[in-house]
């Protein structure tokens, strides 16, 4: 007999960049606290020392309990696998260790680390699932594995596994629950499957959207906030910015990203450096509401895969919660909810004139109604509170059928 679902260890997998722990997670897992819930986090990654012992910080400031575990990156495939099959050992400890009922392994690395545990000790816990979208189909989409290869055979099993041993699954976007659901057939009962949101804490978002309210300026400001990579298509964002500073001569185009040196290089094959209505910078997590609040218009194109139905971006989220309509990917996310809102705009070929009439003669005249309807959207599906909840309805309704 299982124990109720109390104690959970998070087990997750990142590369020293992605900031997905600290800046979604671990405020979730604060806010279910309090509904009952002791989150523990087991982090699976690689790269300096000093980058763990940041994550390790973050944990304790929020009194979650941390530990991590180094990858093998020798022979890159091989060592993950390695590290994930031998990993088993590191969630018995700390299944021991911290009185664990409770096992989430989030994608499929941690996911085989799970299965790779002996059946006696995996019985005896609740397993939550959290796909994270369609992380093998990724692979194929952004790291060029073979969609007939053997990694990706693999992959796909181990996402079978799993599906069809945990007791409940979760996911982000209704797209992938669908799929998910369709993949593992009676394996996977759609009661079982939960759809759950990437939501940001609203509160410094608020009072920057306020403060801004108040302000009066004459320009207006594209914006881009986030990664800089061939999946999110700089040389199209700044083929949009071109064409919107047509039409609206004051238009500024700021990014903020870490990538400085690739924007600098895309500038450079444009032929716009030194045009100065094109700025960009690398801001510290404190200070993007007040500059994403500064703004009037945000851009978050994606390369249409078939991967990227799974994917939730954070950005969306903090985006509206700034009171900026968004030209982006449709179909990415949640983006067909939002469009039906208005907030949300096609930036591909076949939609972008219309966009761009749309902010020329439906944004502009009513600017201030637009960016309170856009922030009014983010507070409705990006707010922490609302996420809390959707995880909490989804723990509950697994732990009665476990």
């Amino acid at each position: 007999m299982k124990k109720p679902i109390k104690n959970v260890l998070f087990i997750t997998w990142d590369g020293p960049e992605t900031q997905y722990l600290e800046r979604l997670f671990l405020p979730i897992f604060a806010g279910l606290e309090k509904k009952g819930y002791k989150f523990h986090v087991l982090q699976f990654g690689w790269g300096r020392a000093e980058k763990f012992e940041q994550r390790a910080q973050a944990c304790a400031e929020l009194n979650i309990p941390y530990k991590s575990v180094k990858v093998f990156r020798l022979f890159r495939a091989i060592g993950s696998f390695l590290t994930a099959f031998l990993g088993q050992y590191a969630i018995q400890k700390a299944v021991a260790e911290w009185n664990i009922d409770t096992l989430m392994p989030r994608s499929l690395m941690p996911a085989l680390a799970v299965l790779s545990m002996p059946k006696t000790a995996r019985k005896k816990l609740n397993i939550v699932f959290d796909a994270d979208g369609l992380a093998a189909d990724e692979r194929v989409d952004f790291t060029g594995i073979s969609s007939t290869g053997k990694v990706y055979r693999l992959l796909r099993d181990i996402e079978m596994q799993m599906l069809c041993h945990a007791d409940g699954v979760i996911t982000r976007t209704e797209a992938s629950r669908k799929i998910l659901i369709a993949r593992a057939g009676a394996g996977l009962p759609p009661e079982r499957c939960y759809r759950v949101s990437n939501g940001v804490d609203v509160t410094p978002f608020v009072q920057a959207f306020e403060l801004q309210a108040q302000q009066c300026k004459t320009d207006f400001i594209l914006c881009y906030c986030g990664s800089i990579g061939p999946q999110y298509r700089l040389p199209e964002m700044l083929d949009i910015a071109l064409k919107l500073k047509q039409v609206i001569p004051q238009l500024r185009f700021k990014l903020f990203s870490s990538a400085l040196p690739e924007i600098k290089k895309q500038l450079e094959e444009k032929g716009l450096i030194g045009q100065d209505w094109i700025e960009y910078q690398t801001l510290p997590a404190a200070e993007v509401p007040k500059a994403l609040a500064a703004c009037d218009l945000a851009l978050a194109l994606r390369e249409p895969k078939f991967s990227t139905q799974g994917v939730l971006p954070i950005k969306l989220g903090e985006y509206l919660l700034a009171g900026l309509p968004i030209l982006g990917t449709p179909h990415v996310g949640n983006a067909s909810e939002l469009e039906e809102t208005g907030v949300f705009h096609s930036a591909e070929l076949d939609g972008l004139e219309q966009s761009i009439d749309w902010v020329i003669n439906n944004y502009l005249p009513q600017q201030k109604e637009w960016k309170k309807r856009s922030h009014e959207a983010g507070l409705h599906y990006f707010s922490l509170e609302e996420t809390i909840e959707r995880y909490e309805c989804a723990l509950k309704a697994i732990n009665l059928q476990a």
